[in-house]
Formats: C-alpha cells, structure tokens, sequence
C-alpha cells in the first residue's frame, strides 16, 4: 500500500492507492493539520509514503509527526532533471515547486499527447508537456480567488461576494467574476497558442484545483478536468522508488 501526500497552501490531500486503483481519498485544511493522526487513524499501514510539501516547515512536521506511527521514512519530492520518463526543462530542475513538479509527471501518465496542465488554487500554475514527456516551462499567475478577493476588497464600492459568469455582465458583482474567471482562462488559452505555434500540435487542457469548477466555463477550448493529477504524479513517482529498491 502506497500513501501519497500533496500538502498544499490551504489543504492537505492524500491517497492510498493499490497498484493503480485508488484505495481510500482524502483531505483536511491546513489549519487541522494537528488532527491529521486522526483523519489517519483508519487506514491500512503503508509500505512507502511519498510527499509534496509546498506549505513551509511547519506543515512538514505536522506530517511527519503523524506518520511515524508506521515508522517509515518518508520521501519528500524535490524536482530533478529527468524522473519518471519526464524531462524537465527548468534552469535550475530543484527550483521547480515538488507540487508542480508532479503535476507534470502526472499528467505525463495520462498519455493524452501534447497538455497544458493547470492547477488552479491560491495561485493558477500553468504547465507546458510535451508529448515525449518534456516539460518545457509554465507560468504562475494569482490563482481566481485571489485575483477576486483583491479587487473586492481593496477598491471602493466593489464586493468580493461571487457573481455569475457572463460574456457581457451588467452588474458590478458579475463583471468582478467574469472578469476574474476570464483573465485566467484567456492566459491559460494563450500559453496553449504559443505551444501549437512552436510545433506543439493539438494540445489539450488538464484542469485541477480548488478553483477549476469556478474557471472550467470561460474555456474556449475543450478540458478535462483531472482533479487527481499531482496525486496521479505522487503515485508514479512512488512506483519507480519501488523499482529501484
């Protein structure tokens, strides 16, 4: 049994997986991290965990505070130059977020040819793959409730409460949202353009995160929407540590 930990900016998510079936799913935010021994108390022991932690030292403990009653060593994801059959193109490999990271290897597994991997939380991450497996580069922008939360509440006579998406709003609310929902999706959209006009033929939206159901609407291009991809990544990676063992 494999348990597969992605610790994320406001959440905690986990899976335990048996070969490629998805056992148990689960998640807590990050304010009940203390708890977390508890969200655990009824799963099967694992034999390997592997994490991503992008939520500083403080989260980390929390976790492997929780873990050792398995006593088991953990692996903790850092991006590297090539790892599970995929490449990374960054400039320094390690200064890619071990979220994003396997977000792309994740992606990779699905074997859906030349993506865009988007995971839309507190900040919308936005990923380049090519069909051999390489990922070529990505942007980070504000993710959608962030963008949202900062017109409301920062500008005068503006609401941060949702509106309704619509391509010509006429009320202050809708046109926050609409706004929000579309500055994101058009960036995403164009990062896809300049991937098919370098060569990249057909590529195809993968959409994960807290935010995708908000944003799935302003696409113009056809997604899928994939909410297990860094779990998926987390998953592989786990596999080929076993390879090796």
């Amino acid at each position: 049994m494999i348990l597969v930990v992605d610790i994320g900016n406001t959440q905690v998510k986990w899976a335990t997986t048996s070969g490629d079936i998805w056992v148990t799913q689960g998640q807590c935010p990050l304010s009940a991290m203390d708890k977390l021994s508890l969200y655990w108390s009824d799963l099967t022991a694992p034999n390997s965990i592997v994490i991503s932690n992008v939520a500083g030292e403080e989260a980390g403990s929390a976790v492997d505070k929780a873990i050792r009653l398995w006593n088991i060593e953990p692996y903790w994801v850092e991006a590297k130059p090539e790892q599970c059959g995929v490449i990374n193109s960054y400039a320094q490999s390690n200064q890619l977020g071990p979220d994003r990271w396997a977000a792309v290897i994740g992606a990779k597994t699905l074997q859906m040819g030349n993506l865009v991997t988007v995971c839309s939380g507190t900040a919308t991450t936005i990923h380049g793959v090519t069909e051999g497996g390489v990922f070529i580069g990505g942007l980070i922008i504000p993710g959608y409730d962030l963008i949202h939360q900062s017109l409301g509440s920062n500008a005068a006579h503006l609401s941060d409460a949702e509106g309704q998406f619509s391509n010509f709003p006429v009320t202050t609310r809708d046109a926050i949202t609409s706004g929000a929902i579309r500055a994101t999706c058009k960036t995403i959209e164009s990062f896809c353009d300049d991937m098919e006009a370098s060569g990249y033929d057909d590529v195809k939206i993968i959409l994960a995160g807290g935010a995708a159901a908000k944003i799935r609407d302003g696409f113009l291009r056809p997604v899928i929407q994939q909410d297990d991809v860094i779990l998926l990544g987390l998953r592989e990676i786990a596999k080929s540590l076993k390879k090796k063992m």
